[in-house]
C-alpha cells in the first residue's frame, strides 16, 4: 500500500500538488486505489481516493488510528557537511532509525553556514513514509555551538570529538529511559575551545568507536548507539 503525507487527517484528504502529482502521474493510481496517508504527528489513515486529480487528489478516509509519541528523545546536534548531500543523507537514515530532533550546529570549523530547512523536511518526510514511521523528527533553526550548549536541558548530553582525553563509550552510557542528546562537529571537529565549554556545561565527552569517523557516519553511529543500545 503507498503511502501519502498530509499535514492533518481528516474524514477526507485533500493531497497537496506535489503529493497529488506522485500519486496519478508517477504511481498512474486511479479513484477506488486503497492509501495509507500519514501525518507525522502519529496518526495514520487508510482510505480510497475518490477524486484523482493530478494536482489535488482527494481521499475518502476509512479509519484512523494513532500511534503515541515516543516518551523519550532522541536528538542529535550535528554541524552540517560542506556537501550538503551528505547531511540530506544523515537525515533520511536518521529519520528512519528514530530519532525525534535534528538540530543543526554552527561551530567555529563549519564550511557550511547557509542551510535550506525547508528542503531538509522534504527529505525527512520521504523518509518518514519509505520507513512507514508515524512521527516525523523536529528540524530546528540553525544555531551556534556555544549559545546551544548553555540552553539545553536533556538528562542525557554527550559529545563526540575527535582530540585526545578522557571519552566514555557511548553504549555504556547510553539509556533509552531518559531524554538522550549528542552534538558532533564539522569535518574539521569541534574547536579545543568548543570542546571545554561543552565539558563545562554538563556534556560527557564519548567515543562511538576505534574509527575515525566523517561527521555524517558519526551522526548515524550515535543514534544507532541510543535508540538501540542502554546500558540497563
Amino acid at each position: 500500500m503507498h503511502t501519502f503525507f498530509t499535514q492533518k487527517i481528516s474524514n477526507e484528504v485533500t493531497l497537496s500538488e506535489i503529493e497529488s502529482k506522485h500519486a496519478i502521474k508517477v504511481l498512474r493510481m486511479a479513484s477506488g486505489s486503497v492509501v495509507r496517508i500519514i501525518d507525522g504527528k502519529g496518526s495514520e489513515g487508510q482510505g480510497l481516493i475518490s477524486d484523482a486529480h493530478p494536482k489535488r487528489c482527494q481521499i475518502q478516509i476509512k479509519s484512523i488510528v494513532y500511534k503515541e509519541k515516543p516518551t523519550c528523545e532522541i536528538a542529535i546536534a550535528l554541524a552540517p557537511t560542506k556537501n550538503n548531500d551528505r547531511t540530506e543523507w544523515f537525515l533520511e537514515k536518521a529519520t528512519e532509525i528514530g530519532i525525534t530532533h535534528f538540530i543543526p550546529l554552527i561551530c567555529e570549523n563549519s564550511e557550511r553556514k547557509k542551510f535550506n530547512t525547508e528542503r531538509w523536511n522534504k527529505v525527512a518526510i520521504s523518509a518518514l513514509k519509505q520507513s512507514q514511521r508515524l512521527w516525523l523528527p523536529t528540524i530546528s533553526l540553525p544555531i551556534k555551538l556555544n549559545e546551544f550548549v548553555k540552553e539545553n536541558t536533556y538528562k542525557n548530553r554527550f559529545i563526540a570529538h575527535c582530540e585526545d582525553g578522557d571519552k566514555k563509550e557511548l553504549k555504556d552510557y547510553s539509556d533509552i529511559t531518559k531524554d538522550q542528546l549528542i552534538i558532533i562537529g564539522p569535518e574539521g571537529d569541534f574547536s579545543p575551545n568548543e570542546i571545554e565549554l561543552a565539558l563545562k556545561n554538563s556534556f560527557t565527552a564519548v567515543s562511538l568507536g576505534d574509527n575515525r569517523l566523517r561527521t555524517e557516519t558519526a551522526g548515524i553511529v550515535a543514534c544507532t548507539i541510543m535508540k538501540f543500545q542502554s546500558k540497563n
